[in-house]
């Protein structure tokens, strides 16, 4: 199997090399720069180009070259008994062959955190991004549409109880889902949750939560649907069982109903279970179980922290499909400035068979993706096996490379699909 094999006339991206050439004639020319110590400052600049043999995660496979350029600016001060954060990433991402694809990507967040009087913590999030639609999110007889999806979103949190045997935690949730293809907007999306939780600190190394949150989405563009309401009683379980294992956990009753009228009726378990382990040498290893419904947000980012638990996400929530994710991963230190890293992912999609239907009849998922409305398959499931190695040339310079495999069943939103992709990438930091 030839991994790289590249057509002849498939040519890397000048723009990429010249963007990886700048970055390094700036760094030689201005050595200085990267020796100040402790600024709460730090510019990043990185070059990446990913070959995919099944770009378009479609059956009849084709492949491309992807050069993602990218700039990224960090802030992290602590100010007494408050922290801010803040970064901001701008990319532009080219594609060799399916240059219609071509598209600038934004990620901007913000952070505050604050401790105040004696018992009392705060936390407050914001972020805002723009990024392509993934092809395989896109209908099956159009994996090639430029569909930007838009994301903000804004939550906090508020906490008494700091250090003693119990601690109530209230939270709140703002997010709203945009797609700039008239044909995804039935999707767009306006979300509300709110949600308080009474914490039980039985030891300072292990706690135990529960509480009530109410979620509530609006499909502004969605005249059969409408919104839909969740109500949920959140179980949490956060559990340091050592200085090498940890373990954090959320488990959710939730009972949903969706439609005109609340005429469709939902209930189910979701949650996620995170654990990490450290042994003392080179290994380290983590596993993670989560299983979302629409009501779920989290598959924006790689991870998340949630009433306190660190979490991992997944990908890919739809409206009438829950969506189990198993990932499992080990990495080891190799020497001070090599590491590498094994890892297994496999999704499962369940599709309910009773789905909101337009007035048409024709199941409104099926509108959006452009399928066989007859097809009686329900459910479906995605593996990944993937190896990465870093390289921690200088404090300044990283290098990686990370080789990927997956394959996809069917159901009746997803074609058969596999393939591989090869990706390598160089990032330079200034002032870290």
């Amino acid at each position: 199997m030839k991994i790289l094999s590249t057509p002849p006339n498939t040519l890397v991206p000048r723009k990429a090399v010249w963007a990886l050439a700048v970055c390094g004639a700036t760094l030689l020319a201005t050595p200085g720069v990267v020796c100040a110590e402790n600024s709460p400052l730090s510019l990043t600049l990185s070059q990446n180009l990913r070959r995919d043999s099944n770009l378009l995660r479609s059956t009849n496979a084709q492949s491309d070259t992807v050069s993602t350029t990218a700039i990224r600016g960090d802030l992290s001060k602590a100010y007494g008994r408050q922290t801010i954060k803040a970064s901001a990433r701008f990319g532009r991402v080219s594609y060799d062959r399916f240059s219609q694809l071509d598209n600038d990507q934004k990620d901007l967040n913000a952070s505050l955190t604050s401790s105040f009087a004696s018992n009392w913590l705060a936390a407050l999030n914001a972020s805002d991004a723009t990024s392509l639609n993934a092809p395989q999110d896109n209908p099956i007889n159009n994996r090639l549409l430029r569909n930007v999806r838009h994301y903000k979103n804004v939550n906090g949190s508020l906490q008494y109880g700091n250090g003693g045997t119990w601690a109530v935690v209230g939270s709140f949730d703002r997010n709203r889902i945009n797609y700039s293809e008239p044909v995804f907007q039935l999707q767009n999306a306006e979300q509300q949750s709110e949600g308080v939780r009474l914490v039980y600190n039985a030891t300072d190394m292990l706690n135990f939560g529960i509480g009530p949150r109410f979620v509530r989405t609006k499909y502004p563009n969605n005249s059969t649907v409408v919104e839909a309401k969740d109500r949920n009683l959140d179980f949490t379980v956060n559990w340091q069982a050592t200085g090498l294992s940890s373990l954090n956990a959320l488990l959710s009753r939730r009972e949903s109903t969706q439609g005109v009228g609340g005429g469709r009726n939902i209930n189910a378990w979701t949650g996620s279970l995170g654990w990490n382990y450290t042994p003392r040498g080179r290994l380290s290893y983590d596993l993670s179980l989560t299983r979302a419904t629409n009501a779920d947000r989290f598959q924006d980012v790689q991870a998340f922290t949630f009433f306190g638990n660190n979490l991992r996400s997944v990908q890919n929530v739809a409206l009438d499909t829950t969506t189990t994710a198993l990932r499992a991963s080990a990495s080891a230190q190799v020497t001070g400035k090599i590491s590498t890293g094994l890892s297994y992912g496999l999704t499962y999609y369940d599709i309910s068979n009773d789905r909101s239907r337009s007035a048409t009849g024709v199941p409104i998922v099926d509108q959006l993706l452009g399928n066989n409305a007859s097809s009686s398959s329900s459910s479906s499931r995605l593996q990944n096996i993937g190896w990465s190695v870093n390289y921690a040339a200088y404090r300044w310079l990283g290098v990686n490379c990370a080789l990927q495999f997956y394959k996809q069943t069917a159901d009746m939103n997803r074609p058969r699909y596999s393939g591989h992709s090869v990706d390598c990438g160089a990032s330079v930091t200034l002032d870290p």
